[in-house]
């Protein structure tokens, strides 16, 4: 493995200086000098936003595509300038920083995002309140190329918008009608307290500190804490059943209000994707269950086992190297430069302006995510870097996004600079995958190898296999509640432990506990249907990463036009570009068949053997 320091070392770092990246915080003074400047800045945006309500209110069905494009040009510019300041304040906040002035300021932005939506939402209104025909073909015009497809979704809208007064009061109780039960849910879980002894001495343990033992080498240690982890749940399992009964029922009584024609159909156009397409995902993904029960049976054998338990199944394999914060970004570094010089000096920039903070610390938020901030800034990224190659890959991932980011927010317009996350995850994945084949390639040691391999493989089949069997689950837990009028927590442990044994097939034994797996997860509550994204995200990824292998530089720019594009047009448009259909339900073979090489290389690296999985 590369472990020299670099040219792509934040200034100041010297090669292994930077222990869990010390000192290697953001500098949020390039977005906002302070707070008083950024609410001074959200004042002038609200009064601009009112400027803008009486000029154009009653005028936009009126406007020539000239006029509609200088229209739309100030939305986004209201649009991107609260962006900046609620980036500001949001980053503050997760960061730690700031104390009563941050909170204080993150309040403002939640008031100025409702008045800013309350004084700009007539313009998609009226938009759609224009005949079809003469929308179309306004929007054809040069003039709003720009804001063509952004226009196009608006009126895809229509049939699922109410009127104004209607979608002001919706949006006001939005929030409200939800974020109790999604409080009471959280509360719950924070409060469980479990009484563990990891082998250091008894102590009380949160939630999420047991289910970080799933990843501990000590195999008694494993299978004690998940028994512990079920045990808990059991009793507040009816709360967090009936917090989710309320939700599921708030959320299927809007879909009527709006014409939706069944749960999913609201996920799927934030995703700009058709149900069909969707739906053969799920089932492709499903018929390819076997690849990862393959792979479980070889990891029983590497590990003496006759049979894999479900505490086994992130079991680590080998053993990592460490490696310091300046080195691991200089490894990435190395790989992003063999794909494309360009893109990596677009990422180097990000280190070199403190656009990441990675030190982990206290009152810092866990976790990792990238923020666009707005149109034509510089994305910034949040990490908590632990010394280990994970936390590599965690880096290369959120890079991703910020490469993403970056060239779609210079070339396209702030309302088509963004797109849904199934397409927002594919630069980050395709990070991973150039710098795992780099590590690959340069990893020498037994152990780190091991580590590296069995990690990159369990990391792909938990987010396309398991990702997905969460959303199978889902649309089974929405049918019950439409059809039974309520869900509990019998029901819903009988369908998540019946998707889980078609996942897990004969290769892994579930504990019975495990009927209770669905009530931890916070996607289910916070936003439906959220992780079938992560597996069309992933395979598409995979597939363009096999079309890169097999075309070499030439399909470098293609791919970062890809990334351009944004928004500005649907993902059956920007990946047919680069050679996947994705309304022929085979596309995904070419996904799959870059996990089969993946496993092929753990095959090797273990001694494993298998038979193919089925198609």
């Amino acid at each position: 493995m590369d472990l020299e320091g670099g040219p792509g070392a934040p200034e100041g770092a010297r090669p292994g200086s930077l222990p869990r990246a010390a000192g290697v915080h953001w500098n949020l003074s390039r977005i906002c000098v302070d707070a008083a400047a950024a609410r001074v800045s959200m004042e002038s945006t609200v009064k601009r936003a009112e400027t803008f309500e009486r000029q154009y209110r009653g005028r936009i069905a009126s406007l020539s595509a000239a006029q509609l494009a200088v229209a739309l040009k100030q939305v986004g510019e209201i649009e991107n300038d609260f962006s900046r300041a609620a980036s500001y304040a949001e980053l503050r906040q997760t960061i730690g920083e700031g104390g009563i002035e941050t909170k204080g300021l993150v309040n403002l932005v939640e008031r100025t995002g409702e008045t800013l939506s309350n004084l700009t939402r007539f313009v998609g209104l009226e938009w759609q309140a224009i005949d079809p025909a003469t929308a179309e073909l306004t929007a054809s015009a040069r003039e709003l190329t720009r804001y063509r497809h952004y226009l196009k979704q608006v009126t895809a809208e229509a049939p699922h918008t109410r009127s104004e007064a209607e979608e002001t009061m919706l949006a006001a109780r939005e929030t409200a009608a939800q974020s109790e039960w999604q409080t009471l849910h959280a509360d719950v879980l924070s409060h469980i307290s479990i009484d563990f002894d990891p082998g250091t001495g008894m102590r009380e343990h949160t939630l999420d500190e047991m289910l970080s033992y799933i990843h501990t080498p000590d195999r008694a240690v494993r299978l004690r804490a998940l028994d512990a982890i079920y045990d808990a749940l059991e009793g507040p399992s009816t709360i967090l059943a009936q917090s989710y009964n309320a939700i599921v029922g708030d959320r299927l009584a809007m879909d009527r209000i709006r014409n939706f024609s069944n749960p999913m159909q609201s996920a799927n156009m934030t995703n700009d994707l058709p149900d069909a397409v969707v739906d053969a995902l799920m089932d492709g993904v499903a018929a390819r269950y076997p690849l990862a029960q393959r792979w479980f049976t070889i990891k029983a054998k590497v590990m003496n086992l006759p049979k894999l338990s479900l505490a086994d199944q992130y079991a680590p394999l080998g053993k990592s190297r460490e490696i310091a914060f300046s080195d691991g970004f200089d490894v990435f570094m190395k790989a992003m430069t063999k794909f494309s010089p360009r893109a990596a000096r677009m990422l180097r920039d990000a280190a070199v302006e403190n656009r990441i903070d990675a030190e982990p610390r206290n009152g810092k938020r866990g976790g990792a995510f990238c923020t666009p901030v707005a149109a034509g800034d510089d994305p910034f990224v949040l990490m908590n870097y632990t010394d280990s190659i994970d936390s590599v890959f965690t880096l290369a991932h959120e890079l991703g996004h910020a490469l993403h980011f970056i060239l779609a927010g210079k070339a396209q317009s702030p309302q088509e600079m963004g797109t849904g996350m199934a397409m927002a995850e594919i630069a980050s994945t395709f990070n991973e995958m150039l710098l795992f084949d780099h590590l690959l390639a340069v990893e020498t040691d037994p152990a780190s190898r091991a580590a590296l391999v069995a990690g990159r493989l369990e990391s792909g089949f938990a987010t396309v296999f398991r990702q997905t069997m969460m959303s199978r689950y889902e649309k089974r837990a929405y049918a019950m509640k439409d059809q039974d009028g309520a869900v509990d927590a019998d029901g819903l442990s009988k369908i998540w432990f019946e998707e889980n044994q078609q996942y897990y097939g004969n290769s892994v034994d579930l504990p019975e506990g495990y009927k209770l797996g669905w009530s931890y997860i916070p996607h289910f509550i916070g936003t439906r249907f959220y992780t079938y994204s992560y597996s069309f995200a992933h395979l598409a990824s995979l597939a363009l990463y096999a079309t890169y292998r097999a075309e070499g530089q030439p399909f470098v720019e293609r791919y970062l036009n890809m990334l351009s594009a944004g928004g500005s047009k649907t993902p059956e448009e920007l990946l047919g570009k680069l050679g996947i259909d994705i309304t022929d339900p085979a596309w995904v073979n070419k996904g799959f068949a870059e996990m089969e090489r993946m496993l092929a290389v753990a095959e090797a690296e273990f001694g494993g053997s298998g038979t193919s999985a089925a198609a």
